[in-house]
């Protein structure tokens, strides 16, 4: 009911004289819901001149817009437009940017900002989808370099399991390469193979060996 949205919104501004962040919050996300986006640009640079909060929610709702929309250039302007304006990227914004580059399969970017997205909290709760698909998507390429990245990244948060193993692996074995002492690295890291990553490590074994830098490695 568009037209009542708007005939609330404009009857609490008359009646208060200052509103808050979380009605400035509600109005935004209700215009795009309502596929308002040019308005809800405009109320947004409303809330913005006025809000001393920088509250990242708020511009976070135009971000996922623009990057669910496939708008991915907006995105990244706007984000800078965040960030110029002295506004903390929080979870959120990183998680949001991690999604829009992984439609576009923009490794490096991708890498950037999960590891940005899990330092920004002080206890990662493990986003199992998205840690599926950046992996899935560095095994589909065999891209070795990346797939040792995200595991340091994981270690650094507390979340390696087998899976995450096996992937590497499949990742490895994608790239026609055998990996690094992987056992001595799942003992250490108090992960335990299963018969997937037995298998794994027997069919890289014939594979041609790889260095990857310990910086990489995380050693």
């Amino acid at each position: 009911h568009k037209d009542e949205v708007y005939w609330i919104w404009k009857k609490m501004k008359s009646m208060f004289h200052k509103l808050n962040d979380s009605e400035y919050m509600c109005m935004i996300a209700s215009l795009v819901k309502l596929h308002e986006l040019c308005k809800a640009e405009k109320l947004y640079m409303e809330w913005s001149s006025i809000s001393p909060t920088g509250d990242s929610r708020i511009p976070n709702i135009l971000l996922a817009a623009y990057i669910n929309d496939g708008h991915m250039e907006m995105a990244e302007k706007f984000y800078k437009q965040m960030v110029e304006k002295g506004m903390t990227p929080s979870y959120t914004t990183w998680e949001l940017l991690t999604w829009g580059y992984l439609k576009l399969k923009k490794v490096e970017k991708v890498l950037d900002c999960f590891n940005k997205a899990i330092g920004s909290v002080k206890k990662w709760e493990p986003d199992v989808k998205m840690v599926k698909e950046v992996s899935g998507m560095l095994e589909a390429s065999g891209n070795i370099e990346g797939a040792e990245k995200l595991l340091v990244t994981l270690r650094h948060a507390g979340h390696l399991n087998t899976g995450i193993y096996n992937s590497l692996l499949r990742t490895y074995a994608k790239a026609g390469k055998m990996p690094v002492v992987v056992a001595e690295r799942m003992k250490k890291d108090n992960v335990e193979p299963d018969e997937d990553t037995r298998q794994l490590i027997q069919l890289t074994s014939r594979m041609c060996v790889t260095e990857v830098p310990s910086s990489i490695l995380g050693e």
